[in-house]
């Protein structure tokens, strides 16, 4: 990748990142409450789910699983595309948020215009599931691959895990800057630290208010309140279409 390529890439607005966070909660939410129990943003619950299966029964494993598949198949594809998307000499980001967005509208339409859902078996729900579930893995490979130093925004676990790292990175960087204020070094290091820490917990503060805002929006307005993603990615799309012109 040229230079050119990766200074068009970084650095982003935190809340680029904040925002794919909050619509990885939401929709998790949303496929959780709506779908009987399927996560998409964090396929380690599906994971468990499937594997739960072999002491339990679980009436929508076969949803579950087809949307681990889907999962991959999309950061596979979205991989793909973003390598053909660059050797055409085209800025990847506005086309893959495109692509996400175009994936949550159709998992909208399926579960707004579609029949009601029957249970967890209902082939519209699994269909509508698979579509989420590969909005989220191209979602997880833009953050991987087009927002250099960005930690993953529907993945938790690890950004739990690097806040404690960071929070302990940042009070070590401050100590030294307290006892050597004047070294630029030891400025420059508290500075990139405190970046890093105020950027994780951006995103996993994005992902909780996102979650708690799905939830409270299924209970007041049921599926009706799934669109809300859609519109926050087309947003996204606008401003990354934007920012290359």
């Amino acid at each position: 990748m040229t230079e050119v390529a990766l200074a068009r890439e970084v650095p982003l607005p935190r809340l680029v990142p904040a925002l794919l966070s909050f619509v990885a909660g939401y929709v998790d939410i949303y496929t959780f409450l709506g779908l009987f129990g399927l996560f998409v943003a964090q396929v380690t619950g599906s994971f468990v789910t499937a594997g739960a299966e072999l002491v339990t029964h679980d009436p929508g494993v076969a949803g579950k699983v087809l949307a681990i598949i889907a999962f991959v198949l999309a950061t596979a594809a979205s991989a793909a595309l973003i390598k053909v998307v660059r050797h055409r000499g085209w800025e990847p980001l506005p086309i893959m948020l495109g692509l996400e967005f175009a994936l949550l509208v159709i998992f909208c339409i399926l579960i707004l215009a579609g029949p009601a859902l029957a249970g967890a078996n209902d082939p519209s729900g699994i269909v509508a599931g698979l579509f989420a579930a590969m909005a989220m893995g191209t979602q997880s490979v833009i953050v991987r691959l087009l927002m250099r130093g960005i930690p993953q925004t529907n993945v938790m676990t690890g950004n739990m895990t690097q806040i404690g790292i960071e929070t302990i990175e940042f009070l070590s960087a401050w100590l030294r800057y307290a006892r050597q204020p004047g070294n630029r070094e030891n400025h420059r290091e508290l500075s990139a630290v405190r970046g890093r820490l105020l950027t994780v917990l951006a995103i996993a503060l994005g992902f909780l208010v996102g979650a708690t805002c799905g939830a409270v929006s299924y209970a007041k307005a049921g599926l009706a309140g799934a669109p809300l993603a859609v519109v926050i990615v087309g947003a996204l799309v606008l401003w990354a279409v934007r920012r290359e012109r």
